[in-house]
């Protein structure tokens, strides 16, 4: 359905004396809404509805640059702008709340721990908070790091950026700190052949429209933790291509990842396109917090919960046990 635009009804007025707001490129700046979107909804949609200063200039009231910071949220995180610019503050914060991820319990004594890295993150301090995150993996192992301080942080840090404590720019810098960091310990992870007995072969992706890797990385060490042999693609894979390199790989699991940016109909379409695309002997995983799991197709296991992944593991091992 084409999006209908909704014309301004009025002339845009002049800013009052003593009126406080930014110019466009002030905007551009703190929102990152390029100045051509921002006249474009100003035409289409009726909003933002600037005032002029006195050469004329557009000057943008702190009231619509804050709803103008929760569109630029909902568009990252998938929302059409004809669906969103004309709601109102209230609701555009309604919509981000029910994007919120769901809370992961701390372990006893983690909360510390967490809000000192996310001051370091805050901080732009990324020499430091790597090196807490080097020296947490290295006083708790792996496992532990990635259930009790990397699962609960990178809640956190997404919740932070839904409630606007945190730029794009440092949710970005965290992902990139952490994941070099758990590559670097996956790979320190002592390794069998490929083809050694009861060692499954998983290959781990998201689909191309799922951005988001960490949880994908999560999976990925918990999994070698249990020797199973990995290969990840990455992000953002095509549906024939993973199908190939299923087949290429000669995997035994495809696991996948899912965060609720997807829209649920493109989860679970993926979700049957696949099934159907692979042998029934190849097992497909899916886990991470997408709403659409819950009706996720016959003949995909959904893993809700990290720790799920030891016993489904030993179980594919007791299922494929020679003789």
């Amino acid at each position: 359905m084409s999006e209908a635009p909704v014309k301004p009804t009025h002339a845009t007025p002049p800013a009052p004396a003593g009126e406080q707001g930014l110019s466009i490129s002030a905007v551009e700046r703190d929102t990152g809404l390029t100045k051509d979107t921002l006249r474009v909804w100003e035409r289409r949609y009726g909003f933002p509805r600037p005032l002029r200063d006195a050469q004329g200039e557009r000057v943008y009231p702190g009231d619509q640059v804050g709803r103008l910071r929760l569109l630029r949220r909902l568009l990252v995180l998938g929302h059409r702008p004809g669906r969103v610019v004309g709601l109102p503050r209230e609701q555009l914060e309604q919509i981000l709340a029910r994007h919120a991820p769901s809370g992961v319990a701390c372990a006893p004594g983690a909360e510390a721990p967490l809000q000192r890295l996310l001051a370091l993150l805050r901080a732009h301090d990324p020499a430091a908070l790597q090196r807490e995150l080097l020296q947490a993996q290295m006083r708790l192992g792996l496992q532990r790091f990635v259930v009790e301080l990397v699962a609960p942080l990178s809640t956190e840090v997404g919740a932070a950026w839904m409630r606007g404590e945190l730029e794009v720019f440092e949710e970005h810098q965290f992902s990139e700190i952490l994941q070099r960091v758990m590559r670097g310990a996956i790979a320190a992870i002592p390794a069998a052949g490929a083809d050694a007995p009861g060692r499954p072969r998983v290959l781990l992706t998201t689909i191309v429209h799922e951005p988001h890797g960490l949880g994908l990385l999560m999976a990925e060490a918990m999994l070698a933790l249990e020797a199973c042999h990995c290969v990840s693609l990455g992000v953002q894979t095509p549906l024939d291509d993973i199908v190939l390199a299923a087949r290429a790989h000669r995997a035994d699991v495809l696991a996948l990842s899912f965060s609720p940016q997807p829209a649920q109909a493109q989860v679970l379409d993926a979700l049957r396109a696949l099934r159907a695309a692979l042998p029934p002997q190849m097992e497909i995983w899916a886990g991470g917090s997408s709403p659409a799991l819950e009706r996720a197709p016959a003949g995909v296991l959904v893993l809700r919960a990290l720790p799920g992944l030891a016993p489904q593991v030993a179980a594919w091992r007791a299922a494929h046990a020679q003789g």
